[in-house]
């Protein structure tokens, strides 16, 4: 019997609030980890009507380099048809582990493969497994769900001819729901993860590439602890 195992990078903003399709789905967007919490619970569902699902589970740095100080438990288990089970993570650092003036962020994933339906077990065939990513950020005692909803409020840009500087004051990571200057949308760089590359880090700064006719007023939205957008909000550009 020959398996050849391919894994797609599903979107990373899938939701069981839009389950439609066949699968295992998570039912976030994104993990907030609260330092005062001993875990945080994430739920996947099996929409699948009939197959199981092989589920393993795992958090990892953005750049995938070394392991972090996260377990998630279940690592690996099988999810029946129509099943759900909540994921437990759990910081296993210490509080010194982790910076205290802001927050960290890394990458959740959860990773399926289907079950061999019985009458195909003893044929060639080719198996999908889906990878989802989504965000987990920890956020030290020190910081607030309710700034962390008000912070992407203290952006502040900047134009240096065809490129805008987005500047974030803040401890906390803002990722960019929209972007546009004078009515012209700030597109992400080439060949980068919108998710990443709209992110900016706590007391940082992005900058982008922008038109040259490009000018006016700067409005922007960002996506809140809860996956959904902000109201847009604008600015000029000094």
């Amino acid at each position: 019997m020959k398996t050849r195992l391919i894994a797609l990078l599903l979107p990373l903003m899938l939701a069981v609030s839009g389950a439609a399709s066949a699968g295992v789905v998570v039912g976030a967007t994104r993990v907030i980890y609260n330092a005062d919490q001993q875990e945080v619970q994430l739920p996947v569902k099996n929409n699948d009507r009939e197959s199981s699902h092989l589920v393993q589970s795992w958090v990892s740095h953005l750049d995938d380099q070394g392991k972090p100080d996260f377990i998630v438990t279940p690592p690996l288990f099988k999810l029946g048809a129509q099943r759900e089970m909540l994921l437990h993570f759990i910081y296993t650092g210490s509080a010194a582990g982790l910076p205290q003036d802001r927050e960290s962020v890394f990458w959740a994933n959860i990773k399926s493969i289907a079950a061999t339906p019985d009458e195909l077990k003893d044929k060639s065939k080719l198996q999908i497994a889906a990878k989802t990513r989504i965000k987990l950020f920890y956020r030290p005692a020190s910081l607030t769900n309710k700034s962390a909803q008000e912070a992407y409020k203290k952006l502040t840009f900047t134009r240096q001819q065809n490129t805008l500087r987005v500047a974030n004051p803040t401890p906390f990571y803002i990722t960019l729901q929209d972007l546009s200057v004078g009515g012209i949308n700030v597109a992400p760089p080439q060949n980068s993860l919108p998710a990443v590359s709209m992110m900016i880090a706590p007391f940082s700064e992005n900058t982008y590439s922008i038109p040259g006719n490009a000018r006016g007023t700067v409005k922007w939205s960002a996506i809140t602890d809860y996956g959904n957008s902000t109201k847009p909000l604008s600015a000029e550009s000094s």
